[in-house]
């Protein structure tokens, strides 16, 4: 890498945890390399596995002589001391992206605050990304894990994981559309993207009969979700 005016965020060709650092870098103004590594689905009757020899066969083995912990996604980017570093595993990426360009809080309590919701949605990320990523051997089977999901993620009380985002929100002043206030942090983003997930889950799945995106969440009884939502995606 040469540029020191870019960044360059590595990931399999899908939306994924990847698309949270593209997005970050593409607010923040420098220019995104994004480096999209082929994922083929490979279907053997019931068996369904993936093809990842783009990643795992080239730059995974290049990579690694410069960061043995590598993985998708990575970020690789020249520093402010002209180093050519190498980022792996997705939090530690959203964590430095965020404090390089700001993102990350004001303080030190901020930044804790900042820390605990990218690892709390990483959670409420892991819960449909299992169920994204198994095949089901009929309709029936899958409609029943959605159901799981649903209830998982959505149901109204304090084990919800939803509902603890929820909850962050009407702690603040009433007119908060961000984590942190009035500025922007990582783990906006991060929440964001997840929450898109799960309202083309909702949508798909048939648990709601919203199809507007910007009236879904608080349809289903979560309104300082649905501000964020719409705040953010009308951001520039």
């Amino acid at each position: 890498m040469r540029n020191s005016n870019s960044i360059i965020v590595g990931y399999w060709s899908t939306k994924g945890l990847g698309s949270v650092c593209r997005q970050i870098v593409l607010y923040s103004g420098i220019a995104l390399n994004a480096k999209n590594y082929k994922l083929q689905p490979i279907v053997n009757g019931e068996l369904v596995t993936y093809d990842g020899n783009e990643w795992t066969e080239n730059d995974k083995i290049k990579l690694k002589n410069r960061n043995s912990l590598i993985n998708l996604p990575y970020i690789e980017l020249i520093d402010a001391n002209d180093n050519n570093i190498v980022i792996s595993q997705s939090n530690a990426c959203l964590s430095y992206l965020g404090r390089k360009f700001n993102m990350f809080g004001n303080n030190e309590i901020e930044e804790t605050q900042c820390e605990q919701l990218l690892l709390e949605t990483h959670d409420l990320r892991n819960i449909i990304t299992s169920f994204a990523y198994t095949h089901y051997k009929n309709k029936d089977l899958e409609q029943k894990a959605a159901k799981d999901v649903f209830t998982k993620s959505f149901q109204n009380n304090n084990a919800g994981k939803i509902q603890k985002f929820e909850h962050w929100f009407d702690t603040k002043i009433n007119d908060n559309k961000l984590f942190l206030l009035k500025d922007i942090s990582s783990a906006d983003f991060n929440l964001f993207d997840v929450l898109d997930f799960y309202i083309e889950f909702l949508k798909h799945y048939n648990f709601t009969e919203e199809k507007d995106n910007k009236k879904i969440l608080v349809n289903a009884g979560y309104p300082y979700l649905n501000n964020f939502y719409n705040h953010f995606i009308n951001l520039p």
